[in-house]
């Protein structure tokens, strides 16, 4: 008998050594496709940083009016990043690890690494807020000298009261530059809710990103899921069998009981019948 060169216990599938390599290919493609977002979103904060610090050196309204619109463009440029394509790309890439323990360790690496950009995102934010925060006291403590820290932070959050601020100008008389100031506390006031709205919303994204699941592990558990319950199906059907089983014993030793109480009745009857008939005769 006589033997190929081919292997005899191969895959008759001729096609599934390509499907298999077409899979890997896809995968480290979007691998690949991931990092580059990421490296571009990580610049984008860079970017962020270097407007946010020029915006707390802005002199003027105006002045931090234009560097506002460029924080807010490329805010709105990380956000779009994040949700539209990072986000997505994630999540496809970590329903095409398909079982390899290789692929879903990479996949859980890209995670972390975009957990660990959004958590610098939001130190960012945080950093700025607080500053914000700091120059809208400074600034109102300008044209108000008398007022401690905690009377000018709750100027700032309630920035709206026109009263507080009039009350100000009159007592310092200084009501063009009270103005002036009172527009820019109103500017980074705004700063401040925007970037409290943002941390709201990079918190949920790093929720969401936590309970990114590979599908098999999804699979494996709702099996492990179905063993459970029946495993408890089995365990309270043999506990039914054995509370039966003992409620017959309990049947038939009663009847057993039962059965000599009635006969001892009848010993007893017929005993008392026999005596008294033997009795009546003597």
């Amino acid at each position: 008998m006589t033997y190929s060169g081919s292997n005899p216990y191969a895959s008759e599938n001729p096609y599934e050594g390509e499907k298999t390599t077409g899979n890997s290919v896809d995968f480290f493609g979007q691998l690949e496709s991931l990092k580059d977002d990421l490296s571009d979103y990580n610049g984008l904060i860079s970017h962020l940083q270097q407007l946010q610090i020029s915006a707390l050196n802005a002199v003027g309204v105006e002045e931090l009016g234009n560097i506002k619109s460029q924080i807010s463009n490329t805010t709105q440029n990380l956000r779009s990043a994040q949700s539209d394509e990072i986000k997505p790309k994630l999540e496809e890439l970590f329903k095409s690890c398909e079982g390899d323990t290789d692929k879903q360790n990479q996949a859980l690496n890209m995670r972390t690494q975009f957990q660990q950009a959004i958590k610098r995102f939001l130190e960012v934010d945080d950093a700025y807020n607080q500053s914000n925060l700091n120059k809208a006291v400074e600034q109102y403590q300008i044209v108000n000298p008398n007022s401690s820290y905690d009377e000018a932070v709750d100027f700032v959050n309630q920035v709206g009261d026109q009263q507080v601020f009039d009350e100000a100008i009159a007592m310092q008389n200084r009501k063009g530059e009270a103005l002036g100031v009172l527009d820019e506390v109103k500017a980074r006031h705004q700063e401040m809710l925007r970037t409290l709205q943002q941390t709201a919303e990079l918190n949920q994204l790093l929720t969401d990103l936590q309970d990114l699941i590979f599908e098999q592990d999804e699979v494996f558990d709702t099996a492990n899921e179905n063993i459970y319950k029946a495993q408890d199906k089995l365990e309270r059907a043999d506990a039914n069998v054995i509370k039966a089983r003992d409620h017959a014993k309990k049947g038939r030793k009663w009847r057993w009981i039962l059965f000599w109480v009635v006969v001892i009745l009848i010993c007893a009857i017929v005993g008392g019948v026999v005596g008294g008939v033997v009795g009546s005769r003597h």
